[in-house]
C-alpha cells in the first residue's frame, strides 16, 4: 500500500476530531439533532482550518444509516463510502478548475436527480470564489430553491470575492485561526499514535511555523518525521525549518535594554552564518515585540498566541519596557521589514534597525519630551485659570498698553485683541498695575500732550483732506462730511473722534469708508491715525471730564467697566459671562 500523508491519514472523521472550531461544530450538531437542516452553507476561513473536513463530516452525519445524527458511526456503508470518496450522492467539486458556466449548467441538470443511495444529495464546492460571474449567476436560482433532498456546502478562503447575491442565500460559518496550544495538542496525539518521541519544544516550533493551520502543521510534522526518524528534537526542527530558537528573541529583548549594539550584531552574524532566513528572523522578532506590547498593556490572553511557558517568560521581560519604548521598537522593525523586501542588501537594513533599538538615549529623549509636554499642559491650564480671575482694572490697563484697535464692523478683527489679552504675560500685567501713580500719571500727561499736537495739526489741514477726497472721486464720502459739517474734534491715545453736526445716519456712511479717510489723512498730514467714532458738540466736555476721572486711578465699578469695554470694542462684539 502506498504511503498516505499525515494530513490525509489524520483527517477528522467525526465532529470531535475537528480542532479549534467549537462554535461551528456546536451549531451544526444542534441542527442535526433538531432536524433543522439548511439548504446552503458557506464555510469561510484561512487554509487548513478544517472547512472541507467539516463539510465531509457533515455529509456523513446527514447520510449515516443512523442519521441524521450529530455522531456519524463511520461503520455503515454510507459512512465508509464517504470516507473512501466513492459515495455517488456526495459530490466534491473544485471551483478552481471547474469555474465556467458550462460546469454550473451541468450541475443544475444533475441536481434534479434524486439521491441514489443516501438520504441527501450533497454538493461540496471548494474554492467557490474562483467561479466566474456568469457561473455565479447561473447558480443563483438553484442555490436559493434547490430540491428538498439537495444540500450545498460552499467553501472559500476569500468570502469577500463572492457576490452579495450568493452570500445572502447561504448560512455562513467563519472558521477561525487555530491557536498554537490547540495545534500542539493535536500533534501530541499524532506522534503518540505513530510511536514517535518528540520534545515539547519541537512540537511548539512546528505549531508556531504552521501559522494557525492544522494541515500545514501535519505536513511539517511529516517532513520532520522523515528527517529525525524515531525522535524529534528541538534543534533538528530549527535546522529543518530554518527557524530561530525562541531563546534568541528573549536574549535580544534583554540586550536592547542594556544598549549593547555590538552584541546584537554578533547575534545577527551568527544567525546568518547558520544559514537562517533573515526575513523570517525579522518577522518573528517583530511578532515577539508585539507580544511584549500585548503583555505590557494586560491584553486578553487569547490575543497572545504562545504556550503558557513562553507567556510567563514574556511577562518577566515586559517589566523592563515601557509602552512607549515598545511602540517605537515596533515602528522601527516594521519600517525595516518593509525596506528589506525591496533592498539588494537586506542585512544592512536589519543591522541598522538593531542598532537603533539599542540607542537608549533616544528613548530617554523621547520620554523627556513627553514629560515636558505634560508639564507645559499643566502650566497652561493653571495660567488659564489665573487669567480668568484677573480683575477689571488689570484688564483695562492691559488694553490701553497694548494699544489694540479692533474693527467695529468685522468680528474677526476683534477676536485677535481679545485673545491676545487672555494670553498676555501675567507678570507683566501685574508689573504695569503696580507702577507708582506718579509715573503713570506723567506718562498719560505726555500722551495727552501728543494728542493735543495731533488734533491741532489735523484741524489745520482738514480742508486739504477734503480737497484730496474730491480729487480721488470720493464724492459721496465728501458730500457726507460736508453735510454733517464734520471736523476733527479730539484725539485720545492716537484715536480720532469727529464732530458730527448733522444726522446720525451720516456716521454709518463715514464708518463704512473710514479707511479711505485714514489713508487720505496720512497722505496729507503724515499722521497715521484711526477714526474711532463721533462726538456731538454737547458731549465733548463730558468725555474729557470722564477721562480725567479715570486718569486719577479710580477703580471702576462693574457697570462702568462693562460700559468701557462696550465703547472700546463695540456692543455687537462683546459678550459677558458670569464666572
Amino acid at each position: 500500500m502506498s504511503y498516505v500523508a499525515l494530513y490525509r491519514k489524520y483527517r477528522p472523521q467525526t465532529f470531535d476530531d475537528i480542532v479549534g472550531q467549537s462554535a461551528v461544530v456546536t451549531t451544526l450538531k444542534n441542527q442535526l439533532s433538531s432536524g433543522k437542516i439548511g439548504h446552503a452553507y458557506l464555510f469561510c476561513g484561512m487554509r487548513g482550518t478544517g472547512k472541507t473536513s467539516t463539510a465531509r463530516v457533515f455529509a456523513k452525519a446527514l447520510n449515516c444509516e443512523k442519521g441524521p445524527t450529530p455522531n456519524p458511526c463511520n461503520v455503515c456503508a454510507s459512512c465508509r463510502a464517504i470516507n473512501s470518496g466513492s459515495m455517488m450522492d456526495v459530490i466534491e467539486m473544485d471551483a478552481a478548475s471547474n469555474r465556467g458556466i458550462d460546469d454550473i449548467r451541468d450541475l443544475r441538470e444533475k441536481v434534479n436527480f434524486a439521491p441514489s443511495v443516501g438520504r441527501y444529495k450533497i454538493y461540496i464546492i471548494d474554492e467557490v470564489h474562483m467561479l466566474t460571474t456568469e457561473a455565479f449567476n447561473a447558480l443563483l436560482k438553484t442555490l436559493e430553491e434547490p430540491p428538498r433532498y439537495v444540500v450545498f456546502i460552499l467553501a472559500t478562503t476569500e468570502p469577500n470575492k463572492l457576490p452579495q447575491t450568493i452570500l445572502s442565500r447561504c448560512m455562513r460559518f467563519d472558521f477561525t485561526r487555530i491557536s498554537t496550544t490547540e495545534i500542539v495538542e493535536r500533534l501530541r496525539k499524532v506522534v503518540r499514535d505513530l510511536g514517535i518521541e518528540a520534545e515539547d519544544r519541537a512540537l511548539v516550533e512546528i505549531a508556531r511555523s504552521s501559522q494557525g493551520s492544522v494541515r500545514d502543521a501535519l505536513s511539517l510534522l511529516d517532513k520532520a518525521v522523515a528527517y529525525g526518524e524515531a525522535r524529534l528534537e528541538h534543534q533538528d526542527i530549527l535546522t529543518l525549518l530554518g527557524a530561530v530558537n525562541q531563546e534568541v528573541y528573549y536574549d535580544i529583548s534583554k540586550v536592547v535594554l542594556q544598549g549593547k549594539s555590538g552584541v546584537l550584531l554578533e547575534i545577527l552574524d551568527r544567525l546568518a552564518k547558520q544559514g537562517k532566513d533573515l526575513f523570517r528572523f525579522l518577522e518573528d522578532l517583530l511578532e515577539h515585540f508585539r507580544n511584549l506590547l500585548m503583555v505590557s498593556i494586560d491584553a486578553d490572553r487569547k490575543l497572545i498566541d504562545v504556550i503558557d511557558e513562553d507567556y510567563r517568560e514574556l511577562k518577566k521581560i515586559a517589566q523592563g519596557y515601557t509602552k512607549e519604548k515598545l511602540l517605537s521598537i515596533l515602528g522601527i522593525l516594521k519600517d525595516a521589514a518593509d525596506d528589506a523586501k525591496w533592498s539588494t542588501q537586506p542585512r544592512i537594513i536589519i543591522e541598522a534597525a538593531l542598532v537603533k533599538l539599542t540607542l537608549l538615549e533616544l528613548w530617554e529623549e523621547q520620554e523627556g519630551y513627553i514629560s515636558r509636554i505634560q508639564q507645559l499642559e499643566e502650566q497652561l491650564a493653571a495660567m488659564q485659570r489665573l487669567l480668568e480671575n484677573i480683575k477689571a482694572p488689570v484688564l483695562q490697563s492691559a488694553i490701553q498698553d497694548l494699544d489694540l484697535e479692533p474693527e467695529r464692523d468685522t468680528v474677526k478683527n476683534h477676536a485677535a485683541p481679545l485673545e491676545s489679552i487672555r494670553n498676555m504675560d501675567i507678570i507683566n500685567s501685574k508689573e504695569q498695575t503696580e507702577k507708582p501713580a506718579e509715573s503713570e500719571k506723567s506718562k498719560k500727561q505726555a500722551a495727552k500732550s501728543d494728542d493735543a499736537d495731533i488734533i491741532s495739526r489735523l484741524q489745520k489741514e482738514w480742508p486739504k483732506v477734503l480737497e484730496h477726497l474730491g480729487d480721488k472721486g470720493k464724492m459721496k464720502l465728501l458730500s457726507t462730511l460736508e453735510a454733517g459739517k464734520m471736523v476733527p474734534a479730539k484725539v485720545e491715545q492716537g484715536k480720532l473722534f469727529l464732530l458730527n453736526r448733522g444726522e446720525s445716519f451720516f456716521e454709518e456712511i463715514i464708518l463704512s469708508d473710514k479707511k479711505i479717510i485714514e489713508e487720505t489723512i496720512k497722505q496729507v498730514s503724515n499722521v497715521d491715525i484711526i477714526i474711532k467714532g463721533f462726538v456731538g458738540e454737547e458731549s465733548i466736555s463730558q468725555d474729557e471730564e470722564r477721562d480725567l476721572q479715570n486718569e486719577e486711578g479710580r477703580e471702576l465699578s462693574d457697570e462702568e467697566y462693562r460700559q468701557k469695554v462696550i465703547e472700546f470694542f463695540g456692543k455687537e462684539n462683546v459678550t459677558f459671562t458670569d464666572n
